[in-house]
């Protein structure tokens, strides 16, 4: 039996450590927090195919179809699946790229449609079509609730034979060049491969076995507005026009997600406050306003912030890394939630036989930072565009 030990137990790790005890590893999940002190929880949750490449929205459609729709009878228990249906709105800087990303994804088979102006405020009419030149709509997708999603797969993986431990990982142990274990303040855990999913703190793990990544934290603040009484649902959307992103969520509220102007860099993922700028929270009402304009005056709930693993193309890093022994699944640059139970059965199979599934995956590891190989969708965004 092959010993692995997953560090981070957030969405993407328990997927890893469900998939490895369900294809018969031993997999151990280190994680002092259970997988609630980095970004599962502040997750924006939304479950969507469009992705600008088709690899990404493969994974995206499979964790759709194979797992959040039948969350129960797939894993068990409950994920807070919620079907809204998902808009992309494109202003006229990005429509062109946008139509053009909607015909390779159509071509590879994902529902995608694209839908003019009116015929989106037909759809719903709930939202102004201030500056959108074009939006496309997919009508299975939605959110999920990350914290449930999270603790249904830690139950399904231990219900197979997985463990979790709250420990703190220091360090990576290399012995021979190889990564045979981890540190923790209780000594030495050694494994056949160790695989991390560590978010932003990544960095400072594979430093101690001398692999830089070119990881960098960077700040998000995500807000909770709550919806007058005649608003009971609406699209979760991706308002490029508009520099946000929304969903509804279940107790009548509207989260509303957006970077700052200027990514705001951190020097350290822990100097994250927590807590949404006074500033920020108004100005992310006064977007939902123009584009919900029933939430122009919408209550503010409560916001939070986390930081999230940059990667200079926005896309994640996975699969062996140039350290034999070392695996990883980081760097989602904010987009990992929705691929999340795809990935982790790529992962586990990565691990345990060699390759993925899908082939194109091997495009996705570190190694692409050395040889200047960054992997750009065919139909390239601004700077809020999908990743």
């Amino acid at each position: 039996m092959v010993d692995v030990i997953v560090v981070g137990a957030g969405v993407v790790g328990s997927s890893i450590a469900f998939h490895l005890a369900e294809s018969g590893a031993n997999a151990v999940v280190l994680d002092p927090e259970r997988g609630f002190g980095g970004q599962t929880p502040r997750s924006g949750g939304i479950v969507r195919d469009h992705h600008a490449t088709t690899v990404e929205a493969d994974l995206a459609r499979e964790s759709l179809t194979e797992y959040y729709e039948p969350w129960a009878t797939r894993i068990g228990g409950a994920c807070g699946f919620t079907r809204t249906g998902f808009a992309y709105l494109a202003d006229e800087g990005d429509a062109e790229a946008l139509r053009a990303n909607v015909a390779m994804l159509q071509e590879h088979g994902v529902p995608d449609v694209l839908l003019t102006p009116d015929e989106l405020a037909e759809l719903e009419p709930a939202i102004s079509t201030e500056a959108i030149s074009v939006a496309s709509y997919e009508e299975r997708s939605g959110y999920a609730d990350p914290a449930a999603t999270t603790i249904s797969l830690q139950q399904a993986a231990r219900r197979r034979g997985a463990r979790f431990e709250r420990l703190r990982v220091s360090a990576l142990v290399e012995e021979s060049g190889r990564v045979v274990g981890v540190r923790t303040q209780n000594g030495v855990r050694r494994a056949d491969a160790v695989v991390l999913a560590t978010g932003a703190w990544t960095p400072r793990l594979t430093a101690t076995v001398g692999l830089e990544l070119p990881i960098r934290p960077a700040r998000i603040q995500v807000m909770l507005y709550e919806r007058p009484y005649e608003l009971t649902t609406h699209l979760t959307m991706t308002d490029v026009a508009n520099d946000i992103y929304l969903r509804p969520t279940a107790d009548r509220c509207t989260l509303v997600g957006r970077h700052a102007p200027e990514r705001e860099w951190l020097d350290d993922p822990d100097a994250d406050s927590g807590e949404p700028d006074t500033a920020f929270v108004a100005e992310g009402l006064a977007r939902l306003g123009r584009r919900i304009p029933a939430m122009a005056e919408a209550p503010y709930r409560l916001g939070r912030t986390c930081a999230l693993d940059i990667t200079p193309d926005g896309r994640p890093i996975l699969g062996p890394s140039e350290v034999p022994g070392l695996h990883l699944a980081v760097g989602w640059s904010g987009s990992g939630f929705g691929k999340a139970p795809a990935v982790g059965a790529e992962l586990a199979r990565w691990i345990l036989t060699g390759a993925p599934k899908r082939p194109e995956l091997t495009a996705f590891t570190d190694r692409r930072f050395a040889t200047g190989s960054l992997i750009r969708g065919d139909h390239e965004y601004g700077a809020t565009g999908p990743h």
